[in-house]
């Protein structure tokens, strides 16, 4: 009895694979930050002044080798005092990370079938 088998194919199709995945994650991780984004913009508890706060908060993704973060950040100069400042009462980063974290890592174990 005799089995052939082509190891090439499988490592091509593997090769594949780990292409449509990252790119699949890679979108999925985006999104995730672009909802992070809009919910603290639309949730940020602070009166505006200049509106500078509100417009820079940004969220997305940055891939750091083969591990892809999510984020939301805040980008001006008085955004740690927002959030850390008065009993973290202007917070609004890690209160919408909370929120939305289970729901966004749960999307991505549905994504990737686990």
């Amino acid at each position: 009895m005799s089995f052939k088998f082509d190891i090439e194919s499988v490592i091509n199709g593997l090769s594949e694979f780990e292409v449509k995945s990252k790119a699949a994650i890679g979108v999925y991780a985006d999104t995730a930050g672009k909802k992070l984004e809009e919910h603290a913009k639309k949730n940020a508890s602070w009166t505006d002044r200049t509106g500078l706060s509100r417009k820079t908060i940004e969220g997305g993704k940055q891939w750091e080798g083969d591990k892809c973060n999510v984020y939301v950040a805040g980008n001006t100069e008085h955004f740690p005092y927002l959030e850390s400042a008065m009993d973290k009462q202007y917070s609004i980063l890690n209160p919408t990370v909370n929120k939305l974290g289970a729901e966004i890592l749960s999307g991505m174990n549905n994504l990737l079938g686990k």
